[in-house]
This record gives C-alpha cells, structure tokens and sequence, in this order.
C-alpha cells in the first residue's frame, strides 16, 4: 500500500478516535474504582464492606441489579428484565454472595471468616478489573505502532503465493531481483524458434494412431469448435450476475493492486454502478476482434515471494481485467469439459495387470465370486479415482462459481469438496510413499522421477499455444484475439516514468485465466502422449510441476516420451528440480548397472519444500542446509518488521506457516518418525533465533514490549491467545503436529504387512471351501473347459495380483494415505468453568471463527490444545481467559489489518 492510500489514514483516525473514547472509559473507571476502595476501607463492619465492594464490582461489570435484593429493586423502579442468572456464571457468584450477606444479618453460622473470603474474592476481581483496562490500553498502543507502519509506507498489503504474508519492498533492489529479472527478459522479450509444422505432425502421430483415439479428437475438436462459435456470435456476453463469479475469481488471483481491489469490491456493492460496469464490458467484447492494448503499454513489477523467487505481475486496466477473467475461466470450463470426456473415451488408457482369461476362470471358480464387482474394490480402482479426481487438469475450473484455482494458493476453502492445491501437493507426497512401500513389497523395486519446465509460464513459445489451439479446434476469432492478448506492450514500474517499452514476445502473463488456459491445452497433450506410451500409467501433473513412479522399464518409457515433447514445444526442463530414486525392498539385490551403461533417467535427487527423498532409508528427510538458509532469511525479514503486530504477521507466516508446511502434512505412510523430525526441527530453528531465551519466541517479545511499552511480566497465553481476547495470536506449529502424531498408532510397514496377512487367511478360507463345496460359481461363467481340479490356486497365485484383487491392500492403501485426525485434548473442570464466564461478545465473535468460545465442541483442535495449554496463567494474571473486554479495544482495525496480507521484503 502506498503512503498516499487512503486506507491507512481513515483506520488511523478510526482508532485515534476509539483510543480517545476508551481513554475517557478507562479515566471514568480509576475515579469510580478509586471510589469504591475508599468507601470499603471506612466501612464500619466486614459485612458493608462486603457489601460495598459486591456493589461497586457488580456496577462496574455492567449487572448492578445482582448486588440488590428485590426490594432495593423496586425502590430503583429498575427493570427485572435482567435478574435472570444463569448457573455457573460469574454472575451466579455475584447473586449468591448477596444472599449470605443478607443471610449473614441473622445467621451467626455466617462467620467472619466467610465475609472476610468473600472481601478478597471481590478485591481481586475489582484489581483484574484494573489489569483489563490497562491492558487495553497497552493494546491499543500496539496498534497504534501498527498502524504506523502502514502511514510510513512500510508495508503493502497483498496475497503472496501460497496464501503467505509478507512485508513491503525496500526501495533499493536486491541483486537476485535483478539476475532473475534479466532472465525473465531474455525469454520474453526473445522468439523462440519452434516448428509449428512439426507440432503438428507430432500431434497427428499422437491423437491419429488408433482409430479409438482419431474418434475422440473428432469430438474433442467439436465441443472445442462449437463453443468458441457459439460464444463469438453472443448478442449480449455479460450479465450483471456474472460481476460476482467474475470479480471473486480476479481477487482470488492475487493480481490487483490494493487500490483496484477496493474499487472492484465497490462494484460489487453498488448494483448501479455494476450495471454500468457490465454495460462497458458488453461493448469491448462485442468489438472484441478490434481490441488492442494501449499505446502506453502495461506496467508491470517484481513481487518476490517466499521462497525467494520473483514473478512479474501485470498491472492492466481494471475492465481488462474484468474481460480477461471473464474469458479465461469461460474458455477454461470449457477445455476442462472436453478434456475430461476425452478421458473417458476408450482412447484412454488406465492402469491394470495383464489378466488372461484363462486365469480370471479359475479365480472366480476358486474364489466362489459371483459378479463382477462394482465400485473402487481395488487398488487399481482408487489409483484410478484418485488420478482423474485430484491430478487430470485440476487447475482448469470445472465451472464458472468455482473459479480458476491458483497452483500455488493454499487458502481452504469450506464451501467446495476439492483439495485446495497445497493440500494436493501433500497428497501426492503421500501417495508417492505409499506406493513406494506397495512396489517395494509386491515387485521388490521402485522407481520414481520428479520434474518440472524451467521458466514455464515466460519460456512458453506463443506458436506453441497457437498450434496446440488451432489443433483442437478453436476458431481464428478466437485464435486472432489470443494472438493480440500475448503480444502485451510492458514496462517496468521499478524503472520509472521513462521506462522504455517492449512487447511480449514469448510466455504468458502471471495470474491469468488465460495464461492457465493455454499452458493446460499445451500440457494435455503430454499427458496423453505418456498415457499411450505406458499403457496406461499415471502422469501426476500439477501445471507444470510432475512426478510419476512404477517400475524402472515404464518410468524410462515415460520420461522419453516426455523428452521428445518438450524438444518438440520449445521447452526445457529444470535441472535443478528433476531427479530420480530408485529404492528396492530389503529382500531385493540392487541392480548394478554396467560402467558402460547410460542411465536412461535424469540425475539428480527429489526434493520437494524442504524434503528429499533418500533412498537408502526410503522416506522424505528434512534437508537441514536448505532450513538453515531460511533461518537466516527469516532473520532479515523479523528484523525489518516496525510493529510487534508486523513482527507476528511475519513469525506467524514463515515459522507457523511456511516452515511447516514445507515439511508436509503428515500421513499414516510417514510414521511417528516424520512428526518427531518436524518438531525437532522447529525446535532447533527456534533456539538458533533466540538463543538466550529460554521460552522462545515469546521471551523475545516480552524484551521488546517491555523495551517500548514498559510492560512486564506478560503470560504465555497473551501471545498465543486470539485477539478477540487480547492476544497477539501467535501460531505455533508444534500443537497440530502432536495433536496429530497421538493419531498414528502403527508404523507404515506394520500396517502394510497386517494386509498381507489379512489377505493371505482369506485365502486359506478360499481354499477350504473350496476343498470342501468345489467351486460355488456356475460352470459357464469365464468357462475355459476347465474342470475344478485346475481351479485350485496356490498361495503364490491367489496373492499375484494383489493390485486387481485384494480387498485388504486397499484398506491398508487406503489407510496409509490418510491425513492423522488431529485428536483434541480432554477438557478439565477448571477451563470449563473460565468458559463459563467469558464475555458474552467475545464468545460470541470467537465461536465464528472456532477459536477459543464458551462452546468446546465449536472449538478447533488447536483452540482446544491451546487453551487447556495456556489458560492457567491468562486466569492468573487476568482473572479471566480473555485480557481485556470486546469493547475496550479496536478489534474491528485488527481485523482490517489481519485481512491485508503483505509481500515479502525485496
């Protein structure tokens, strides 16, 4: 955000007015506070001084009625409409304390003891008081601080890849800003040489070679064909109704400034303006074969993310946005569609065991199975789903309310059922290990190639896109305008006013509909071509970044074939992210390969965040020198940070988030062992930052806080509890990992081998029923001539095909692959009853976001670990969960605040 956005000073005086009034609040309350401890000290009895003191506390709390007996009440003439008391509230203890004092007038079993219990009760809840209001004052401090921050132009608030926070850019550049800056511009600004003759050839030799495969292209090519004349010859394109899928699709995009989101967002709020908006978009797209960019070209700039790496972003006129998005999600459904009924055709293969029939007959004689089965029964089945559910052309949208999903956002999303992408890239972690584990086991190897195109989205050759479309069958229209949308005039906004401008030569631009649009058409085509050349074996393809795994002589199949397309299209292949493990089970020989033999497949190792895959103990292992670059990373970013808040924004993105989900979300294949080397490692990341604080993190913060604000002594709970409570709500990471290892009860190969033996007595119960009915099967089912003699199968060939047949390897794949529930701690009498007397407005703007309530089963795992954690010394120092009241803080500037996400620091 800029220093001039209007944003930062309409929530400065926002809270500037907040503060003055809460100051005058607090001011109000010392002089009645005052009042009440002078009045209790020249009380004349320990009964009025009890009594005194319920009054003064009761008033100060909001209920007065509690300290008054019901004649006291109709003296007041004051409503009954709140006496009713709940149990076991704080307000409970309020009105029982005024019954025994007035019980205390003519009881003598009321003793001084009691009334002098009750004196202190009411002191140390008239001295929480006090603690609160100075807490929100010291509250309100910090956000002032914060504030301040965004008035001195400190940091831009934006959605980084990967859904982290960042903090804004220095005005000098780093050197590596400039080094990846002038690569992107050699590809981008260069033509690249690519034969869309032999594309096209290549692609007939791909989708001609079978009659199966000509058929579905035909249809391919008339879906492809009859939308984009269809949708040309529209009298009217947009709709007002289409503004909301629209503009929730480009803000999902992370490519509009802050300025331009808040204007779309207005759009979005003003049906007349929204008329308007469509009106204009109507009239470019009816003269959408006449559109061009402006003559002044488009501004573009570097924003860095967390991995360290630059993307350059676009800065376009926000209607062309609007048109852009527009288009791409539309031509996006409808590629996902074709590709998708593609899929299946019986031009598509999918993986299976080589079965003959002969040996179907006798397992179904020796089996007594019926019917074919139905469903996913197999572990062939769920590799299938799995497949064409979570990694064939996941990034295309299968309809407009869905939205273009972003390959690096990991925002989860409650109202759809499909894996945002960081959990699906997870998942493909886990799979891959399991699978590891299953080859190992049945085949005695395994093998496995990772891989991605260096410098996809600005390498990829605009003939490329252009062949690859017109080869589907996209009108010339549509062909022409796609033309004229690549070819973007762009300057550089870090280069000034005078910047010189250039046109787009090569690539497309980052956080399109478009750009997502063609580089699936283009990939499409590997997928398919790996497909035939492998019978059937599974590509994982997220954009441009694919693994795929099996046997050896399959793998060196696929990556030929994924070599001849990326020559044929103009690309190339990242060196530094291509590799292969070739990992054998503990009973198999290690093939040695001959001196004189080339490896057919790409050197190097598998690394994924900060995992490698070793394959001599045949699990991810944190690589522990890339973690310690991060350190040092994270240490220049926490030192850049102005505020306490913008220091939490920053600890809470890269140590609660980052780190930890580039350690991967564990599964059952993982083991415990996984678990154990992510905690260890945040541990040993934590005490290499703060090295002389014992508690961390939060020693540190305690320092600062008492260095510029004067205040001490501050429990744990203030740093990790919600800010509806007074919190700065750190994230710690630790909390979900142990919640989540108490889950994992077996190792991966314990489990595994349970199935084998699971399997292996359903054999021997095959077998004698088998023995004792014959065959329960009628004869001209699978019927070969074979009498039931031959039926009788051995274990060795009951167990063959384990990947087609066995019930319990799927449970156990299954099972395997699964995320650990996070499993909750057991909730104690003691948080229970602070539950009980927590505010009603902060339990109620808590339980919206499942945070810490009164509502233990609203509660996240999380919330619940960290409230039973830390709620002994919040009660302590507070004399409730939360530090301070919901009105006497600014909690609506922090949410405001918390909804900025910022970029990284250049």
């Amino acid at each position: 955000m800029s220093s001039g956005s209007a944003l930062p000073q309409t929530l400065g005086s926002i809270t500037a007015t907040k503060i003055k009034e809460l100051s005058k609040q607090r001011a109000l309350f010392e002089k009645r506070r005052v009042e009440i401890v002078n009045a209790a000290e020249d009380a004349p009895s320990l009964r009025s001084k009890a009594q005194i003191l319920l009054e003064g506390v009761t008033k100060l709390k909001g209920f007065p009625n509690d300290a008054l007996d019901q004649e006291d009440l109709d003296t007041d003439n004051s409503s009954d409409e709140d006496t009713a008391i709940a149990d076991r509230t704080e307000r409970a203890t309020h009105a029982n304390i005024r019954r025994f004092l007035l019980q205390s007038k003519y009881d003598p079993s009321v003793s001084d003891r009691s009334l002098k219990g009750w004196i202190t009760q009411l002191e140390e809840e008239l001295q929480y008081l006090e603690l609160r209001h100075k807490h929100a004052d010291f509250y309100s401090n910090l956000v002032t601080e914060w504030l301040g921050d965004f008035e001195g132009g400190v940091a831009s608030p934006t959605l980084d890849e990967d859904g982290q926070e960042g903090i804004g850019f220095e005005k000098v550049s780093r050197a590596e800003m400039q080094e990846q800056r002038a690569t992107w511009e050699s590809l981008v600004f260069t033509e690249e040489d690519v034969d869309a003759s032999a594309i096209r050839a290549y692609l007939d030799s791909l989708f001609k070679a079978t009659a199966p495969s000509q058929q579905a292209l035909k249809e391919l090519r008339e879906e492809i064909r009859n939308f984009g004349t269809d949708f040309a010859s529209k009298k009217t394109w947009f709709e007002v109704s289409d503004l909301e899928w629209v503009s929730n699709s480009l803000l999902k995009s992370d490519l509009l400034t802050k300025e331009k989101t808040a204007v779309l967002k207005e759009f979005m709020r003003n049906s007349a303006v929204a008329q308007e908006v469509a009106d204009v978009l109507n009239m470019r797209l009816a003269s959408l074969d006449h559109w061009s960019w402006p003559t002044g070209g488009i501004p573009v700039e570097m924003r860095r993310q967390l991995n360290g790496k630059y993307r350059v972003y676009m800065d376009e006129d926000l209607l062309d946005s609007l048109m852009f998005e527009y288009l791409g999600v539309k031509w996006s459904v409808t590629l996902q569609s074709a590709f998708k009924s593609f899929l299946h055709t019986p031009a598509w293969k999918f993986l299976r065991e080589q079965i003959s029939r002969p040996e179907m007959s006798r397992r179904s004689r020796f089996t007594g199975e019926r019917t074919q089965r139905r469903g996913i029964s197999s572990v062939n089945d769920h590799r299938k789903d799995t497949y064409t559910r979570d990694y064939f052309m996941t990034l295309l949208p299968s309809s407009v309310n869905e939205g273009m999903a972003s390959y690096d956002d990991d925002d989860q999303n409650p109202d759809t059922t499909k894996k945002n992408p960081l959990a699906t890239k997870h998942s493909l972690l886990h799979l891959l290990i399991t699978e590891s584990l299953i080859y190992t086991s049945l085949h005695g190897q395994f093998t496995a190639i990772r891989s991605d195109f260096k410098w996809f989205g600005p390498s990829l050759a605009h003939t490329t896109i252009l062949t690859v479309l017109e080869y589907f069958g996209v009108p010339q229209t549509w062909l022409s305008f796609f033309h004229t949308f690549l070819k973007t005039p762009i300057t550089f906004v870090q280069d000034g006013s005078e910047a010189p401008k250039q046109v787009r030569k090569r690539g497309v631009p980052m956080s399109h509909a478009l750009s997502s649009c063609f580089g699936e058409a283009v990939l499409f085509c590997m997928d398919f071509a790996v497909n035939q050349n492998t019978n059937g074996a599974y590509l994982y393809r997220l954009h441009d970044d694919f693994w795929f795994w099996g046997h050896e002589e399959t793998c060196v199949k696929a990556w030929t074939t994924m070599t001849e397309f990326t020559k044929i299209m103009g690309l190339e292949f990242n060196e530094e992210k291509t590799g292969t493990v070739r990992l054998v089970g503990k009973d198999t020989k290690d093939r040695q390969s001959g001196p004189s033999d080339p490896d057919p497949l790409p050197k190097g190792d598998i690394h994924w965040g900060f995992l490698k895959l070793d394959p001599l103990e045949g699990r991810f292992v944190i690589d522990q020198e890339q973690v310690d670059s991060h350190i040092s990373e994270l240490q220049r970013q926490l030192a850049s940070c102005k505020s306490v808040f913008s220091w939490t924004q920053a600890w809470n993105s890269y140590f609660g988030r980052f780190f930890a989900n580039n350690f991967a979300k564990p599964a059952m294949c993982f083991g415990r062992s996984h678990i154990d080397m992510a905690i260890s490692t945040l541990s040993r990341i934590e005490r290499t930052l703060f090295p002389d604080s014992s508690s961390g993190v939060t020693d540190h913060l305690r320092h600062v806080i008492a260095d510029r604000f004067g205040v001490n002594d501050l429990p744990e709970g203030f740093f990790y509890f919600p800010v509806e409570f007074g919190g700065l709500e750190l994230l710690n990471p630790y909390i979900p990992f142990l919640a989540m290892r108490e889950g994992i009860k077996a190792t991966p190969q314990g489990r595994l081998q349970k199935a084998f033996l699971q399997y292996e007595v359903q054999y021997h119960t095959a077998k004698q029923r088998f023995e004792e009915g014959g065959s329960a099967e009628p004869a001209d089912t699978f019927s070969t001539g074979a009498d039931d003699d031959s039926a009788d199968l051995s274990l060795e060939e009951f167990t063959r095909y384990s990947e087609t047949y066995s019930r319990p390897l799927l449970a156990a794949y299954q099972d395997l692959i699964r995320v650990p529930e996070e499993i909750s701690v057991n909730l104690t009498p003691e948080l229970h009853r602070h539950q009980m007397s927590l505010d009603e407005t902060v339990a109620k703007d808590a339980k919206d976001r499942r945070v810490i309530s009164d509502q233990w089963y609203n509660m996240s795992a999380y919330w619940q670990w960290t409230a039973e954690l830390y709620q002994g010394e919040m009660v302590r120092t507070y004399g409730n969960l939360a530090a301070v009241s919901r009105e006497s803080m600014p909690l609506g500037v922090i949410k405001t605040l918390k909804e900025g996400k910022f970029r990284w620091q250049s």
